[in-house]
């Protein structure tokens, strides 16, 4: 289902073609050229600030809706970075869906915070209580590598 592009593949108009979220692996920096046009978004201080109004053991219940709410008020193209808090175990959110759910009402890319290894996306490192590990092929998104 999901599809890997490399970075010296992809052109502007390839890029605008694809339909399905868009997740980069490269440094920022590479892509710098790509990003233009799109709104940048950084998650973690807004989102946080949101949740602060919900009590701890609750805020798991909102953090979908917020997020949701938070991607609808800002524009398209959207370039969503920053997004380590969806990470935090208590939420148990499969942040992939999340991504593609969005990308059904506008145009989403998300610089990924961790790396990308053997058709997998992956967060921090086996044994902490935050590392995630997403099968590439399980999702429908487009990696940049």
């Amino acid at each position: 289902m999901g599809s890997t592009i490399k970075l010296s593949s992809l052109n502007k108009d390839k890029l605008n073609k694809l339909l399905t979220p868009i997740v980069s692996c490269v440094n920022e920096n590479k892509v710098t050229s790509y990003k233009k046009g799109y709104n940048v978004l950084s998650i973690n201080e807004i989102l946080s600030k949101r949740l602060l109004i919900y009590e701890r053991d609750k805020r798991n219940l909102f953090v979908a809706d917020e997020l949701n709410k938070i991607i609808e008020n800002n524009g398209e193209p959207l370039l969503i970075r920053d997004f380590e808090i969806l990470f935090n175990p208590e939420y148990q959110l499969d942040i992939l869906k999340l991504f593609i759910i969005a990308n059904r009402k506008k145009k989403i890319a998300v610089l990924w915070s961790g790396r990308y290894e053997d058709d997998k996306l992956l967060f921090a490192e086996p044994g902490y209580i935050d590392y995630k590990s997403y099968n590439v092929n399980d999702y429908d998104i487009s990696c940049i590598i």
